[in-house]
This record gives C-alpha cells, sequence and structure tokens, in this order.
C-alpha cells in the first residue's frame, strides 16, 4: 500500500465499479475543469447561470471519481478536514441565523465541498511526469485564448469600465471581472514555468511567446492586485534562488520597478489620496468626511472598520455564510477572508478558515527539493502561494475565485511531480506510462 494515499471501504461492489487506468483520471479532471473554463466564457456571452451548471457537473464528475478510485491523498488530507470543518461551521452558523440567506449559504457550503473534491483529485491524480502533458496543454489553450479574448475585449471597446473612469477599457478575458482573470493568467503562467521545469524541457521560442502573450493580457486588464502578485512571485524566486549578491540586487530591482510603478503608472494615481484620507479617517459617523473615500484603497479600510464591528455583536457563529456583502454598508465583500469568515462564521468559522491555510501550508511544505528543477519548481509555487494569501487578505476573497483556486490547485499538483533528470532522453509521457497516479510518493 502506498503511503500516500488512505483507502476507503468500498461503498460498491467491485462488478459496479468502472476501472480507470491512471492516465484516464488526469483526462477526467482536466476535461471537467474544461467545461467549467469554457462555460464561464459562454456566461459572457449571453448564456445564462451556463457557469453554475458547469460547476455542479464537475461536483459531480469529481464525486463519482472519488467513488470509483476512492482514495483521500495524505497530501491534501489536512485542507480535506479544514473545509469539512469549514461546511460544519457554515451549517451552524446557517441554524443561528434562520433569517439569513439560505441560497447564499448553500452556495457557498458547495463551493467548499468542490474544493474539497478538486483538491483531493489534483493531488490524487495529477502528480505523475505523464499527468504533466495534459496540465501543459491546459495551460497553453487558457493562456492563448484568454489572451486573445482579452486583446479584442480591448480592441473593440467591449472590455469592463471602472464607474467615472470611462476612458480605461479593461479586460477581462475568460472571466467575469478583470482581477479574476489576471490572477488566472498568473497562475497559468507560473503552472506553466513548473511544468516546463519539471519536465526538464528547454526555454524555446514557443514558450517565451506564450508567457509573454500572457503577460500582455495581463497587463490589459489594469488588475493591481494581479500585477503584484506576479512581482511578489518574481521577486521571491529571485530572492530565494540566489547567491547572497544576486538576492540583494533582485530585491533592490523589485523595490525600483514597484516605485516606477507606484509614481508612473496611472492605476496607482489615485493612491496619492491615500496621507490625507488616513489623516481624517474615524470608525465615527460625526467625526469621518466621507469625500476622501476615492480610491478602492479607502474604501476597503472604512469597509473592514464596519465589517469588524458588526461581526462583534455575534462573535462565535457568525451572521451566516455568504452575508457580509449583504450586510456592508456598500454592498461591497469584505475583501479580507479572515474577516469575511469572523463575520460569517464567527470564532468557530475562522478556526476553520486557519485550519483549510495550514493544510495548504502542508502542501507546500511537502513540494520536492531534491534536484534544482525540484527547487526552482518549488519556489515558483511558493511565491505564488504567498502573494494569493496577501491578495485574498487585502484584496479579494479565497471563495470567490472558482477558477483562480483550481488553477492554483493544478499549479501545486504540477510542483509535487518530481522532476526529470536534465539529461534524461525519455519524454515525459513513455516515463509516466509507468506511473500510477496514486501512487508517486513526494
Amino acid at each position: 500500500m502506498s503511503a500516500h494515499t488512505i483507502p476507503l471501504p468500498y461503498l460498491l461492489s467491485r462488478q459496479q465499479l468502472v476501472a480507470l487506468s491512471p492516465q484516464a483520471a488526469p483526462k477526467i479532471i482536466l476535461g471537467l475543469l474544461t467545461v467549467r473554463w469554457l462555460a464561464g466564457i459562454l456566461e459572457n456571452y449571453g448564456f445564462p447561470a451556463i457557469s453554475e451548471a458547469a460547476a455542479i457537473l464537475m461536483l459531480a464528475g469529481l464525486g463519482v471519481l472519488m467513488l470509483l478510485r476512492m482514495r483521500l491523498a495524505t497530501a491534501s488530507i489536512l485542507f480535506v478536514a479544514g473545509v469539512l470543518a469549514w461546511i460544519f461551521t457554515g451549517a451552524l452558523s446557517v441554524a443561528a441565523n434562520p433569517m439569513s440567506d439560505p441560497t447564499e449559504a448553500a452556495a457557498l457550503l458547495t463551493l467548499l465541498l468542490l474544493y474539497g473534491l478538486f483538491a483531493n483529485a489534483t493531488t490524487t491524480h495529477l502528480q505523475t511526469q505523464s499527468s504533466l502533458t495534459a496540465i501543459n496543454r491546459f495551460l497553453r489553450a487558457f493562456i492563448a485564448l484568454g489572451a486573445a479574448l482579452a486583446v479584442a475585449q480591448v480592441v473593440s471597446g467591449s472590455g469592463f469600465v471602472d464607474a467615472g473612469k470611462d476612458h480605461i477599457q479593461r479586460a477581462f478575458g475568460s472571466d467575469e471581472h478583470p482581477v479574476s482573470f489576471a490572477i488566472q493568467m498568473v497562475a497559468a503562467l507560473v503552472a506553466l514555468e513548473i511544468v516546463r521545469a519539471k519536465r526538464a524541457a528547454k526555454i524555446r521560442l514557443a514558450h517565451v511567446a506564450l508567457l509573454a502573450i500572457g503577460a500582455v493580457a495581463l497587463y490589459l486588464t489594469y488588475a493591481r492586485t494581479a500585477w503584484v502578485m506576479a512581482m511578489l512571485t518574481i521577486g521571491y524566486v529571485l530572492i530565494m534562488r540566489g547567491s547572497p549578491a544576486r538576492r540583494v540586487m533582485a530585491l533592490v530591482l523589485l523595490c525600483a520597478i514597484s516605485i516606477g510603478l507606484l509614481s508612473q503608472s496611472d492605476r496607482f494615481a489615485d493612491l496619492g489620496s491615500l496621507p490625507l484620507f488616513l489623516a481624517n479617517f474615524s470608525v465615527h459617523d460625526v467625526v469621518f468626511d466621507w469625500r476622501y473615500v476615492d480610491n478602492s484603497v479607502s474604501w476597503r479600510i472604512v469597509n473592514w472598520s464596519y465589517g469588524f464591528q458588526q461581526a462583534m455583536e455575534q462573535p462565535f457563529l457568525g451572521f451566516g455564510p455568504g452575508q457580509s456583502a449583504a450586510s456592508s454598508r456598500f454592498s461591497l465583500e469584505m475583501h479580507n477572508i479572515f474577516l469575511e469568515m469572523l463575520f460569517e462564521g464567527g470564532i468557530f468559522g475562522l478556526a476553520a478558515l486557519l485550519l483549510t491555510l495550514a493544510g495548504l501550508v502542508r502542501m507546500h511544505r511537502r513540494l520536492p527539493k531534491a534536484t534544482q528543477p525540484d527547487r526552482y519548481g518549488r519556489a515558483l509555487a511558493n511565491g505564488f502561494g504567498l502573494s494569493l494569501l496577501l491578495a485574498v487578505t487585502f484584496s479579494t476573497s479565497f471563495v470567490d475565485q472558482l477558477m483562480s483556486f483550481l488553477i492554483y490547485m493544478i499549479l501545486l499538483a504540477a510542483a509535487a511531480v518530481p522532476a526529470l533528470p536534465p539529461d534524461n532522453t525519455a519524454t515525459a509521457s513513455t516515463l509516466g506510462s509507468s506511473d500510477n497516479g496514486a501512487n508517486s510518493k513526494i
């Protein structure tokens, strides 16, 4: 029995189960992911609620795959336990708040179940050299089509327009919002480079071209959150993988680029009013002047302040899943996953979230580091993971980034594959044909 998986008792007889080859499971998982991705694109062009239907199909498909193979991967078992605890505390919070919206609660709990099943599926079936081929195909398609859509949206004037900024067309690519798509693009670009390193492939022109068009799409989103995430990931790799002198140079270069972006890019120009906002900020309406709330950062600070005060009214079980935006004075999500969980699930929900994050940290710590490509892939994965943690702390939410999370799981699965030796002449598919998707020990 492999140390990588924990067999569960069969619920059905062996005669009722369909035997799946190790090569079939990755195709099923990535096929379901592709359906969900394409459904999101179609929904942007007039097909209502198709992405929700695709997500339910994905949930059902992963559930069937779980029943057929009956395995829990030890790499993701703590994360799955955290998700189950999150679902349990969410159900308790719903029971404690009968007036809360049951539709929002059901949607969130279903999404969490999908997260758990997908994490278990990727850590069980997508951690061999043979699975990297399928992952590589998906990432290339995602970057190429997403970039094409992004350029078309900006050129045609059909992009996302912020209130009061009609002169800026922001690409939203294959998602419904520029920030979500931009985070997905960063994850896909990082994952593509990890796959290249794990397959011991040389840096070819096609690979560089794909990274370049992905970077163009990322720029066209005008998503500051994703731009910072990309810079943090690159900076983390340069600092962690270089000599002491190179680390200092990388840090200086990163600071210089950051200062340049802050001072020269019009996407950061509105942040110049923050000192004035902070000097006049107060949580008391009679003191605070709302005219100073003129950018997304100041909106977040005010929203966090009122959100925390509301959360303290029901500190143990919160107000129920999905209720933070509905209770916001500005109809805004909390833009901070920790405060969001404290508001919606109370202290018990926050503890479940911390357990879930501990599971993600454990998955990162188990990434291989025996060879140089392994260490490079580990640094890329850790850099992106750190940037994503900062993003859900200060910008977006962990639970409204479905495609971002799914691509993140693909990224972690690729980083967990032991790298091919640089002088290996066998192709990844040939080597992977003897792999058992569940038996590769990290």
